[in-house]
């Protein structure tokens, strides 16, 4: 079979419908497998009228002053330590331009007037020093309510080149003492990106927009990156044919005939996507490409699997009905439930791994323009993230699901919160089926 030399990440699923069923995927009729539930009269075609999270969050309001020491390694750290409580959205950084302390008398201590008197509800007093290769971060943060002694005290070292995830790390550590549960902060983002024509490489980089790194470096399409065990995932035609290969390793992890694609994990558990059968169908096996076992078997085009947090369902994208939907089913096979039945197409599902999430992202055609939702898979209910802001897509969740990272027409890839407020550009440039590291 010869391959398409260049690959649009929104006409990926039509490309999968084409190759297994050349024929107009919209028009696929009624197709229903023994192993679906009951479905409830709704149109594919109803419009995607669905609640818009409005209002504003109060957010905590935070005062990160320049930290002492090092000047040059002072200023680095309170860019990033303001731009992670930025991307968090649980706090407003003030402007530090309005403080009224004496931060050289005051030290790494407080004095309680001159914060409240600019709105502050804490502060983040943070000393750095380095000693040839060596740096120490020394941070305190304190609550207003509470000023005469820290309610958070870390010191982290390491060397310069780690000074941002030291960072990262005492930011995780603020936003555990404020919810219980730290931030996600020092976590990656996979993501494939146009290398000049017919070439697609995947990349990573911190979410938060540090430094981005090639991964594949041959003369290929290489697409659909995945965070496993061992190193990244991603499907490649480096061979002529769409294997599955893993980063470290030459030989494919997956080189059955047809597509090998769209791996996920949970633990050493993988689902993938494979044609050796016929249509593209999900299988689940271990990591290393053994073991596998087909799930689905319904005659259509299933694709696009994601676990649930604790692994026992998959959500995943199939045109059983006519139109790409989501549905969700066992880890073990069968059972499949339709949960999304407005809007007349719909993919790339990524599940909230936060135990116990109903919460699945998904990418849903309105009008023509491609937007991010979510759908809670329990009740059925969706909600929009995006909106009259050009073309969006492939959402992926943070860890600890505060934030949703998806490639947008405005430029790059932006992280917005589940409620759709917060929107935010982190990474510059084109990015498609972005992941997000565990």
């Amino acid at each position: 079979m010869k391959w398409m030399t260049t690959l649009s990440p929104l006409l990926l699923l039509p490309l999968v419908l084409f190759l297994a069923n050349p024929r107009d995927a919209t028009s696929q009729g009624d197709t229903k497998s023994a192993e679906e539930a009951p479905l409830p009269s709704v149109s594919d075609n109803a419009p995607l009228e669905v609640e818009v999270w409005g209002g504003i969050r109060d957010l905590y309001k935070i005062a990160a002053p320049l930290p002492l020491g090092d000047p040059a390694l002072a200023a680095e750290v309170k860019d990033i330590q303001e731009n992670d409580y930025r991307l968090s959205s649980l706090f407003k950084v003030l402007d530090s331009k309005s403080f009224l302390a004496d931060l050289v008398a005051e030290g790494m201590e407080i004095q309680k007037e001159p914060w409240v008197q600019v709105g502050a509800q804490g502060v983040v007093k943070c000393r750095i020093t380095r000693a040839g290769d060596a740096v120490e971060l020394r941070c305190h943060l304190f609550e207003t309510t509470r000023p005469d002694a820290p309610a958070l005290a870390r010191t982290y070292k390491g060397t310069p080149s780690e000074l941002r995830g030291l960072v990262h790390t005492w930011v995780n550590e603020v936003i555990r003492h404020f919810t219980g549960t730290p931030g996600a902060f020092g976590t990656q983002l996979a993501f494939a990106r146009k290398h000049g024509p017919g070439v697609k490489h995947i990349y990573t980089a911190d979410w938060t927009g540090g430094p981005v790194s090639r991964i594949t470096r041959n003369d290929s399409i290489n697409i659909l990156p995945a965070f496993g065990p061992g190193g990244i995932y991603y499907t490649s035609f480096v061979e002529g044919e769409p294997f599955l290969y893993r980063t470290g390793q030459r030989k494919p992890v997956l080189s059955h005939p047809g597509l090998n694609m769209g791996a996920t994990f949970h633990g050493n558990r993988m689902a993938v996507v494979l044609s050796k059968d016929g249509n593209p169908e999900i299988y689940v096996g271990n990591a290393d490409g053994t073991g596998l076992k087909r799930l689905t078997n319904s005659g259509a085009i299933d694709v696009s699997p994601s676990f649930s947090p604790d692994g026992s369902q998959i959500a995943f994208v199939s045109d059983r009905h006519g139109s790409p939907q989501i549905f969700v089913m066992s880890a073990a096979g069968g059972g499949a439930k339709r949960v999304t039945f407005q809007g007349s197409y719909n993919q790339t599902p990524n599940w909230c791994p936060r135990p116990g999430s109903n919460l699945v992202a998904f990418t849903g055609r309105d009008g023509g323009v491609f937007d991010v939702f979510t759908v809670d898979v329990g009740s059925g209910q969706v909600r929009r993230l995006t909106q009259k802001q050009g073309r969006n897509s492939d959402p992926a969740f943070s860890p600890d699901c505060r934030q949703v990272a998806f490639s947008s027409s405005r430029g790059g890839i932006y992280v917005s919160n589940p409620e759709g407020l917060n929107h935010i550009q982190v990474l510059p440039g084109e990015a498609d089926t972005i992941r997000w590291s565990r």
